[in-house]
């Protein structure tokens, strides 16, 4: 791997285990000719039975390309063992967070810019991926498949209270009045699930993390805190008041209730909307096939300043220097046909990430058309936060108890723990 080992150790930490898979590359005799096996890694688990249709077609067509499958919930700690032991995977499909674009920046994924897959994607799903952190100008992460971060609501009940789709705060806001006001629990939330708070966080993030907030808070590192020109607690203070106001008028078991409850009370229609992404209109579907759902973005106080947040479920990359590179190259072609990302968005019920499949090909992503075609989408808040900073049982404690400054001081804290420990 020809990559600066400074360079690298910014994107790998120390101490990490030993990850055992499949081996990663090969050749052997196979009758007609040389075989070549490329190392597939993937963090997707429920997709393993798209992947395993995809790579028999593809060797099908190509019959001296052999592709194994190695699927990895744990990506970060596995792939920076893989980089470590310069065993990186030929073929890399990732869940691209900060961590990602950590090692992105750091130089160890392929540039695809120079690839003819790059001018057919979609600028705005690749613009999200870009600002997780990239190598300089390089194109270090196809998006394949993403999915949007928004409210959820049952059509029928707002028509039944005459309620329209909400487009800014207030009317959000009036909207709950309504319905509290005949009965009806505005939001599911799902707090029994620590991680669950993500959610609505991510969406209403766009409107407090301008101007560069992220990267101001890399800039500060250590000295984050209430005296810096940017902090969680400067900056993020009116975001925990609107989260917070959503989880007042969840319904009464909004502590306890999980994921999966909140799915089956809201196809129920236990409550009004449902504090989620598109990720469970398929379930909810499946549950209540009649349930007809809406979906819009948190709103803000202007109409005009309204964004989707929206990341990318699935991004493609590999090495920066691939030892297989012309059938590496040959595999992510053809995931990026047209046909086969359509089935696979399709089966996932994800957005593609290719401009020539419309988002409205996948039923229950229809509602997200508009903000996606137009391009006003940002990416998710948490995929900048480290991993290492346990942000979601924070944020959850607050909602539970209304300590809003604690958590925020606590993730200005954290933030410098990190930001110290860390080799830059």
């Amino acid at each position: 791997m020809k990559i600066k080992e400074n360079k690298l150790m910014r994107a790998i930490t120390v101490g990490l285990a030993v990850v055992v898979l499949a081996p990663l590359s090969a050749c052997a005799g196979s009758g007609g000719g040389e075989v070549t096996t490329l190392s597939f890694f993937q963090t997707k688990p429920e997709a393993v039975e798209d992947y395993s249709r995809i790579i028999a077609d593809f060797e099908k067509s190509h019959p001296n390309i052999k592709v194994v499958q190695n699927q990895v919930s744990s990506a970060d700690t596995a792939l920076r063992a893989l980089l470590v032991k310069d065993r990186t995977p030929d073929v890399i499909a990732l869940n691209p967070n900060g961590s990602m674009g950590k090692m992105a920046k750091a130089g160890v994924f392929y540039d695809f810019s120079k690839t003819s897959i790059a001018p057919r994607v979609r600028p705005a799903m690749q613009s999200v991926i870009n600002g997780l952190g990239r190598d300089g100008g390089q194109i270090n992460m196809l998006p394949y498949a993403g999915n949007v971060c928004g409210i959820t609501y049952n059509i029928d009940i707002f028509k039944r209270y005459g309620i329209e789709e909400p487009r800014t705060w207030k009317d959000l806001e009036n909207a709950v009045t309504v319905l509290e006001a005949n009965g009806v629990a505005p939001f599911i939330g799902t707090l029994g699930d620590p991680n669950r708070v993500s959610t609505p966080f991510d969406g209403l993030a766009p409107y407090y993390d301008n101007d560069g907030f992220w990267d101001k808070m890399r800039d500060e590192g250590r000295s984050v805190g209430p005296d810096s020109p940017v902090s969680f607690e400067k900056n993020f203070k009116p975001l925990l008041e609107r989260l917070h106001w959503i989880y007042q008028h969840s319904t009464k078991d909004v502590r306890t209730m999980t994921y999966e409850d909140g799915n089956s009370a809201f196809a129920r229609g236990e409550g009004a909307m449902l504090l989620a992404g598109n990720w469970s209109m398929a379930p909810v579907t499946q549950i209540n096939p009649k349930i007809h759902i809406g979906f819009f973005p948190y709103p803000t106080d202007d109409a005009r300043d309204a964004i989707l947040v929206s990341g990318g479920d699935v991004a493609i990359t590999m090495g920066a220097d691939p030892k297989h590179e012309k059938e590496s190259m040959a595999f992510i072609d053809y995931l990026f046909s047209d046909e086969v990302q359509r089935r696979f968005v399709k089966s996932q019920q994800l957005i593609p990430s290719l401009s020539s499949i419309p988002v409205d090909e996948v039923h229950t992503l229809k509602p997200a058309q508009y903000w996606i075609d137009s391009g006003r989408i940002k990416g998710y808040a948490d995929h900048q936060i480290p991993s290492s900073i346990s942000y979601n049982p924070i944020l959850n404690k607050a909602m539970l108890d209304g300590d809003l400054d604690s958590a925020l001081s606590t993730l200005d804290k954290e933030w410098g723990k990190v930001a110290a420990r860390t080799i830059e």
